[in-house]
């Protein structure tokens, strides 16, 4: 495990290009922290590498709680009220909603059934309580842009909003020559 993993001094995220252990011991080629404030959180814009395995880091420093939720569009999970309400009421456990999908929670271990490494259309989410810290670790499978909202209370509408785009690594190298 990576540490130190915060300053407290700014909400600046760091990406770490060398490969991490998770809690859930999987390893990520990359992490990201992720400072949730009320009603806003930083950064609010990320460039990820695709089809690499990202370590999402959700520190909660307000007396709120926030369901951070990753989507290609964050309507879709706001529509899904079964979601919502399940990760409400069941917080850490894996939640599955109707049409089958499962979203998992950082408390995972090695021997859950579900998949440890969320995809985008499993919509990959942390529910955070006032002074949580959680993560989650992601796999972005092609370039597609991702929004990241809280979607508890209208939360995302008063700017706790933001985007993920992802890259190939390859594209990145020739952007720098």
């Amino acid at each position: 495990m990576l540490v130190p993993i915060l300053q407290e001094t700014q909400n600046i995220h760091f990406i770490y290009p060398f490969q991490t252990t998770s809690t859930a011991g999987l390893t990520a080629e990359e992490s990201v922290v992720v400072e949730v404030n009320t009603l806003t959180f930083a950064p609010k814009h990320l460039n990820i590498h695709s089809d690499t395995n990202t370590r999402f880091l959700f520190t909660n420093s307000s007396n709120l709680p926030h369901l951070m939720v990753m989507a290609l569009d964050i309507n879709e999970v706001l529509a899904d009220q079964p979601f919502i309400d399940a990760y409400l009421e069941h917080g850490s456990e894996d939640v599955t909603v109707p049409g089958g999908h499962s979203h998992g929670s950082s408390s995972s271990t090695a021997d859950d059934a579900s998949p440890m490494v969320k995809l985008i259309d499993e919509h990959p989410a942390v529910f955070l309580k006032p002074g949580d810290t959680k993560e989650i670790l992601v796999r972005f499978s092609d370039t597609q842009p991702v929004q990241l909202a809280c979607v508890l209370d209208e939360h995302h509408a008063q700017g706790m909003a933001g985007s993920i785009r992802p890259h190939s690594k390859s594209s990145a190298a020739q952007n720098s020559l």
